[in-house]
């Protein structure tokens, strides 16, 4: 039996303790009990200051202390993101659809994700953190206390996937919302930050109609509920502030987005003609909070 070298042995020990870390990196991060899949339905504004409709795909990963809620589709763009050669695809789907507006004046932007929002709830620190990138290429969080909502259940009941479901209303940042909660699932958790429930929100929507949560699809699962990828380029600022500058950007964001497109990722220029500047803001359309604006 030959003797391992010094320099052998030094690089076994270098890997164990990568492998210790990396050990340890993993359990640090939390797994799934439960993958809930979410039909979001929402109208919006667009930099032209119109009204759009759009329903889209969002899952909570969620084990009664922790949850995620995300786009399945923004977390692909963002690993794209985060290598080099998934950074050449991602310029490359963009370019395209850049030059696509340029030529027909339509925006096509399928490829993209309806939706960059993540939200974590955590039950030990009674913490809710909410990543997004808004529309102006800004990315920014915030943190804030969990269960804030105050809940009144009521009498109704109705069945969803399977599920009896009880009625709860409440006023939260601006919106009255109702929700449908199942007692079978003891989870108090739900989409976006909607919590606090005795059972696991499966249904909710505003009084105004423009936003909704529908759960399509449920089942176990043992997921990790990994971070957001490069969390350390996300400026922390309030709420209200976040808020007030999506809006600013969707009522002028015309001069914004123009140069972004006009200017591709592949470093070449698109002409585009100027914009006609709308006169008719359908401004009664607002985000899941409307509070900013006192």
């Amino acid at each position: 039996m030959t003797m391992k070298t010094p320099r052998l042995i030094a690089m076994l020990l270098i890997l164990l303790t990568a492998l210790v870390g990396y050990a340890k990196k993993k359990k640090d991060c939390p797994r799934a009990r439960i993958k809930v899949s979410y039909l979001c339905h929402e109208e919006h504004l667009k930099t032209d200051a119109k009204v759009y409709t759009a329903e889209y795909q969002m899952i909570l990963l969620a084990n009664g202390t922790d949850s995620k809620f995300y786009n399945a589709k923004c977390e692909y763009i963002d690993s794209l993101r985060s290598t080099p050669s998934g950074q050449r695809m991602y310029r490359e789907i963009f370019s395209n659809m850049s030059r696509k507006y340029a030529e027909t004046g339509v925006l096509d932007d399928s490829a993209m994700p309806e939706c960059k929002m993540f939200v974590f709830k955590s039950w030990n620190d009674s913490v809710t953190s909410l990543f997004d990138r808004n529309g102006s290429s800004s990315a920014h969080f915030y943190t804030e206390p969990l269960g804030e909502m105050q809940w009144q259940i009521g009498d109704s009941a109705r069945t969803i996937l399977g599920y009896e479901c009880v009625m709860a209303e409440t006023d939260f940042h601006g919106r009255h919302w109702t929700a449908w909660f199942a007692p079978e699932i003891p989870l108090q958790d739900g989409p976006w930050k909607l919590c606090g429930l005795p059972g696991l929100i499966l249904e909710a929507g505003d009084s105004s109609g423009q936003h909704s949560f529908t759960a399509d699809g449920l089942e176990e699962s043992a997921a990790e509920m990994t971070p957001v990828r490069n969390s350390k380029s996300y400026e922390k600022v309030s709420r209200k502030d976040m808020l007030a500058a999506q809006r600013k950007f969707l009522l002028k964001g015309d001069t914004m987005l123009r140069m972004l497109i006009q200017n591709a990722p592949d470093g070449s220029k698109i002409d585009m003609p100027e914009p006609e500047y709308n006169k008719n803001p359908d401004l009664h359309i607002d985000f899941l909070e409307t509070d900013y604006h006192q």
